[in-house]
């Protein structure tokens, strides 16, 4: 089956180096087997001095190569939909929406989870918007008590004194270079909301371990114009690997045809 006559050039927005996630430069790959026309971009993250800048990159390249007469065509899977979602902002605000916008288990992590892992001090995030992310666990609809917030504070304290001996100030044992470079421009950002629908294709398993039973993997309380969730099979790791990609790729290009041909499910 070839889909290249029937369906627009798909943009892959990639965060990650090839040596970081050589497994998506294969799912990738098995797309193109198919027949399906895919636009791989990456954008090194150095140089950048916030993810909005580092999103204009992205979204500068994507422009260059994609013919206007064409429907436009996104796809992103893990910390590529950290970058996608200020592209889709900025892309948004030149008045260009693209018709299909495809998350592959991407997943924002919460406050709390921020705060019990030490993200915050392991990629520099700023003290205001540290403070804000506080106050946002205190707020509706996911409302915690003020003595839960201030005790988890409290337990990653002692856990942070314990941890210097062996990890040194701001672990920086922990730290991979490359990715510590895409997280010290993400984490700190405050999202904009977006009113591009998305399809959101997402693993059981994800949902269960890192988004407290919410299916969206908290990436819908960003998408103001709407998401559908595809359950898919595997782990985050595995999904884009066989044999759970073929299913994925065929889930992907059903909703792209439907998109094309006004019968989906935002049409």
């Amino acid at each position: 089956m070839n889909e290249r006559s029937t369906l627009p050039v798909l943009y892959s927005m990639r965060c990650w180096p090839e040596d970081v996630n050589p497994e998506y430069i294969r799912f990738i790959d098995e797309m193109r087997s198919t027949g399906i026309e895919v636009v791989d971009i990456c954008v090194p993250p150095t140089g950048f001095k916030d993810l909005g800048e580092w999103a204009g990159a992205f979204v500068e390249e994507v422009m260059s190569r994609h013919d206007p007469a064409d429907p436009l065509h996104l796809i992103a899977y893990c910390a590529g939909g950290e970058i996608t979602l200020p592209a889709l902002h900025q892309l948004e605000a030149a008045g260009i929406f693209p018709a299909f916008v495809g998350f592959i288990d991407v997943r924002q992590d919460r406050e709390q989870y921020c705060l019990e892992r030490g993200i915050d001090s392991l990629y520099l995030v700023p003290w205001q918007v540290r403070f804000r992310r506080a106050l946002i666990r205190l707020t509706p609809p996911d409302r915690e008590s003020l003595g839960d917030v201030l005790g988890s504070m409290a337990r990653r304290a002692v856990r942070s004194v314990r941890e210097f001996p062996q990890r040194g100030w701001r672990s920086r044992k922990r730290r991979n270079p490359e990715v510590f470079e895409v997280f010290c421009l993400s984490y700190p950002w405050e999202f904009d909301r977006v009113i591009t629908p998305l399809h959101l294709y997402n693993t059981t398993d994800s949902i269960g371990r890192y988004a407290a039973n919410d299916p969206s993997l908290h990436i819908g309380r960003n998408l103001s114009g709407g998401f559908v969730i595809r359950f898919i099979e595997g782990t985050h790791e595995k999904c884009i690997e066989p044999p759970f990609s073929a299913a994925l790729i065929e889930r992907i290009t059903a909703d792209r045809r439907a998109v094309v041909a006004g019968v989906g499910v935002f049409q």
